[in-house]
């Protein structure tokens, strides 16, 4: 049968005054039979010095064990609120295991902890599913319009792409480093060359024109950064215009064809 931390302070602290009651019976017989004082006092002495020693050693068995048993029932708690710092909310806690072989006051801890993940978890999946719907807004916006948009972080990795920019510029996919990337002597020139000094100087660019010869028209580049909290540079969206034209001169020569 497990004995809670209380019960053992309370065990420890009665031997204690168990000791000291027996200390004071024995004194007080051994008064009862005072025939010489000198053999009294050594034996009060003798009986008082033994008690002393005994009393020491129980406090300091209570001193060198207490601390590692709170620390071996904190043990679980640590590990639970380690898994937590890491982002792990998706714990098995079996709060009858620890009924069985710990305190009620750090069940009602671990209980506490439990309730507070269940919390969590319910506010995590809220977040995700209210970012995802933000996110999938933004995304049917930006393939609405009639231009291309394009979005990376501080590092020059692509971030999103919408329908336009694919169909362009097939070669700038998801998830590659624009800085790291060749894509062509063209691309590379002009749309590569104005993201990478955004990326470098993390300060807004001005609109730049160029001419692409593959789609026979003028391209126009806008940017706007992207900041954090604090103010500090995690990227850029990159506006491509005059895009949806080559679809114009397409209908256009299929017109003159019919006619």
């Amino acid at each position: 049968m497990k004995m809670f931390i209380k019960k053992k302070i309370s065990v420890f602290l009665i031997l204690i005054l168990l000791l000291s009651a027996t200390q004071f019976v024995l004194v007080s017989v051994s008064l009862k039979q005072i025939s010489d004082f000198s053999p009294v006092f050594r034996e009060i002495r003798t009986i008082l010095f033994i008690f002393l020693l005994a009393q020491i050693f129980l406090v300091i068995i209570v001193i060198s064990f207490l601390p590692k048993y709170i620390r071996k029932m904190l043990d679980g708690v640590e590990t639970i609120i380690n898994e937590v710092s890491r982002g792990s909310y998706n714990q098995s806690i079996d709060l009858d295991e620890y009924s069985k072989n710990y305190d009620k006051e750090l069940v009602d801890v671990v209980e506490s902890i439990k309730k507070m993940l269940t919390i969590i978890i319910k506010f995590d999946g809220l977040k995700k599913e209210k970012i995802q719907e933000q996110r999938s807004r933004i995304i049917a916006l930006l393939n609405m319009t009639e231009n291309g948009f394009m979005i990376y972080n501080q590092k020059g990795d692509i971030v999103y792409t919408n329908h336009l920019i694919k169909e362009h510029f097939p070669t700038m996919t998801e998830d590659i480093n624009i800085l790291e990337t060749n894509f062509g002597l063209e691309i590379d020139n002009n749309l590569k060359n104005y993201i990478s000094g955004i990326v470098k100087t993390q300060s807004k660019a001005m609109q730049k024109q160029f001419y692409m010869a593959s789609m026979k028209r003028h391209i126009t580049l806008r940017n706007e950064l992207v900041r954090d909290a604090n103010g500090n540079f995690i990227g850029a969206v990159i506006g491509v215009y005059n895009l949806e034209k080559k679809d114009l001169d397409k209908l256009r020569e299929q017109e003159e064809k019919q006619q």
